[in-house]
């Protein structure tokens, strides 16, 4: 779709559009009229905020914009508040019950007969709002009494929304002034709306303020005692752990106790390395021996040799175990090696090994010295660890409990220096008024003139309004609209050849053959005159195919084959042509009830003999015009195949062609019926006929390449009830 399309269907729809915006032009001028007048007052306020300043990093000041911007918020949403318009309803509704004289509004009669202004005592509701007004409370809906005063409040126009739809407050751009706007029927009512609302705001804006930092004074103070409490009770358990002690610092002791024992467990350790490395080395000495003196024995004096080995081995240990410092034990193992080495050097060839026995056994005796002298050092460190140990446990736990309370200490006094400091800005913020510098700058006046109420632009604007809608409302349509419409979208959907295009006609109050019947030029049958062309060069089309015979199908039902099938053969008729309908379309014989027949085409097809001439059988009925006959058909769930099984239909039409110029034939939709492709192979040329006003589907698609694949019987597509307007798109 492009512009020029869219243009087209906003002038289509002109007389719609222009009626709807005349009407909202005429409404509105209705009720602009008729609206009562309205009176403004205004108010002017300076907060300070913009004088406010923060330092810089360079020690400059400068304005902190957003919280500027986030100040006058806070202030127009307070303003706009039901506590702040809720007290200023309640004054204004007082004021008038008891300044009748100077009343802001006179209640009609119509407003004295409502229930809700008989239900009320006046008496009454000026007590309860008075009262409302010194406990600074809002009226409850859920209270009989107070929900009889908020109708009373809306009977007057004094309601919270009442007064919020005709308040306005906005800052001053880019200044520090805020204005207040009210609207109303009586300019003394708007002028003391916006006088009394600015103190009423400052008195509720105050009292919040206070209240808000008072109490959370109060609750830090509080919290204040309380953690000096805390930090007290902990300096006292301090005192009393050193004093138990015996010493304001018992710590230093335990710590050079427990240096002294890490020393000492370092060097034991180092010791007992030594004497496993002894012990280890004293035992393979050992073992070596015994090897070196079995090889020097042999035959029974080996056995003697090895025998007095054995038993000085044994002396020896012995000897090691009461310290080597037995002079007995001794003896007898200086006798046994005495006797070993006797027997030893009686042999030949050991000489050698005796001197090899006699290293190992001096090797052995200084491993044992060195044993001895490092298990006495390691007994010597172990007493010394002992005796150090007891040194650090005097009093178990004492250095771990005197830690622990004094870090405890040191959090509860970090956390106590915090609250004093929050403390300290509360006390700052309870002195501070952040409305301080709030000064009204420009009090409300009544206004002299009512407000104007621009009517002309008022109206203007309404009519371009619903002009512009409207006008994109038929655009969305046409958008959302899916039908093809023009010839021009068919044809980028399809890429099917258009044989002719056929526009809409009213067919309610006449019929294909009397449009193409008429001679007038009036420009009411306009649309007509164009229908009739169009027919007529599909009649050329026919008239220069050198074909008779011709199918008129569809992809879809009601895309109106009858009609273009019916205007087709009256045009003809008009060329002077004897023209023949064969109505084929078993499921919606229209052309045959149009033309009111009693000639079926199945009774033919039993009846007929090929062979015998035409005029002697009664095959076909004659219609009102000259020249057109019609065969109609029953309609029934069959296609030409099952109907006429008994007679070839291809013989049949080309002894009908010998009697008439044209033979049109109208057969189902392809989409749902076999029909068409049936009767396709027995004629000369194909039509398919599309309506504009359906939608491209798939099948469509499908339908339209199974035409295509009969190549020279395709005569194309008539797309049938296209827009007069549309035809050339």
């Amino acid at each position: 779709m492009d512009l020029l399309y869219f243009l087209k269907v906003l002038y289509r729809k002109k007389w719609t559009i222009i009626a709807l915006t005349l009407l909202a032009i005429i409404t509105a001028f209705f009720f602009l009229v008729n609206k009562s007048p309205l009176y403004t007052s205004l108010a002017q306020y300076s907060t300070g905020f913009t004088s406010e300043r923060v330092k810089l990093v360079d020690g400059s000041s400068a304005i902190d914009l957003f919280t500027v911007d986030v100040k006058f918020d806070n202030v127009i949403e307070t303003i706009k508040s039901p506590q702040v318009l809720s007290r200023i309803s309640y004054s204004l509704l007082l004021h008038d019950l008891t300044n009748s004289s100077s009343a802001f509004k006179t209640l009609s009669e119509k407003d004295k007969q409502n229930d809700a202004y008989k239900a009320v005592n006046r008496d009454s509701i000026r007590i309860l709002l008075t009262d409302k007004l010194a406990q600074n409370q809002l009226l409850k809906s859920n209270v009989k009494n107070e929900y009889e005063a908020l109708e009373y409040l809306k009977l007057y126009g004094f309601d919270y929304n009442t007064l919020l739809g005709n308040l306005t407050v906005s800052r001053v751009a880019r200044t520090d002034y805020l204005d207040i706007f009210f609207n109303s029927e009586n300019p003394n009512l708007s002028a003391s709306v916006v006088n009394s609302i600015g103190n009423e705001f400052l008195n509720y804006y105050r009292s919040l303020n206070l209240r808000r930092t008072n109490e959370s004074a109060q609750s830090i103070k509080d919290l204040v005692q309380s953690q000096q409490n805390k930090v007290d009770s902990l300096g006292k358990q301090l005192l009393n752990e050193k004093i138990s002690q015996g010493t304001i610092d018992p710590v230093s002791r335990t710590t050079s106790a427990m240096e002294t024992v890490t020393g000492l467990e370092t060097r034991l350790a180092e010791e007992k390395s030594k004497f496993n490395e002894h012990s280890n080395r004293y035992n393979y000495l050992k073992t070596r021996l015994g090897e070196l003196e079995a090889s020097m024995s042999g035959g029974g004096g080996n056995d003697e040799i090895v025998k007095l080995t054995n038993r000085r081995n044994e002396l020896t240990e012995e000897l090691n175990r009461k310290g080597g410092s037995d002079p007995v034990l001794e003896k007898q193992i200086s006798d046994l090696r005495a006797q070993i080495n006797a027997k030893a050097n009686s042999g030949s060839g050991k000489a050698k090994t005796k001197d090899a026995i006699d290293a190992i056994k001096v090797q052995i005796s200084e491993e044992s010295a060195m044993l001895n002298a490092s298990r006495s050092s390691v007994a010597d460190y172990e007493a010394s660890i002992r005796r150090y140990m007891g040194m650090t446990n005097t009093n178990p736990g004492s250095g771990i409990k005197m830690d622990v309370i004094q870090t405890q200490l040191a959090m509860e006094n970090k956390q106590l220096g915090n609250v004093k400091e929050m403390y300290n800005q509360v006390q700052g913020l309870a002195k501070d008024d952040p409305t301080s510098n709030f000064i009204q700058t420009r009090i409300g006046q009544p206004a002299s003139e009512p407000n104007s109420k621009k009517t002309m632009v008022k109206m203007a604007l309404s009519g371009a309004s619903v002009f512009f809608l409207s006008a994109i409302f038929f655009i969305f349509l046409e958008i959302f609209d899916s039908s093809v419409k023009t010839p021009g979208i068919f044809s980028k959907l399809s890429k099917v050849k258009i044989a002719n295009v056929v526009n809409q006609v009213n067919l309610k109050k006449s019929n294909p053959s009397a449009i193409m019947l008429e001679d007038t030029l009036v420009n009411k049958f306009r649309k007509n005159d164009v229908f009739k062309n169009n027919i007529r060069k599909l009649r050329y089309e026919l008239l220069h195919s050198d074909k008779k015979i011709f199918l008129f199908t569809s992809t879809q039902n009601k895309t109106g084959k009858s009609t273009v099938i019916e205007a087709l053969a009256t045009s003809l008729t008009l060329s002077k042509k004897k023209v023949l309908i064969l109505d084929m379309n078993f499921t919606n014989n229209t052309l045959t009830r149009a033309f009111g027949t009693e000639v079926f085409i199945q009774d033919v097809a039993q009846n007929i003999n090929l062979s015998a001439p035409f005029a002697q059988q009664n095959i076909a009925g004659k219609t009102q015009f000259e020249g057109l006959d019609i065969i109609g058909c029953r309609e029934g769930n069959t296609t030409p195949s099952e109907s006429l099984y008994n007679i070839d239909i291809k013989s049949l039409f080309e002894y009908l062609k010998e009697s008439y110029d044209f033979l049109l034939v109208e057969g189902p939709s392809l989409n749902n019926f076999a029909d068409s492709k049936e009767l396709a192979q027995y004629v000369e040329g194909v039509f398919t006929v599309f309506s504009a006003d359906l939608s491209m589907l798939q099948v469509d698609m499908e339908s339209m390449r199974f035409i295509a694949d009969l190549k020279g019987k395709n005569h194309g597509v008539i797309l049938n009830k296209v827009l007069t307007e549309n035809i050339n798109s």
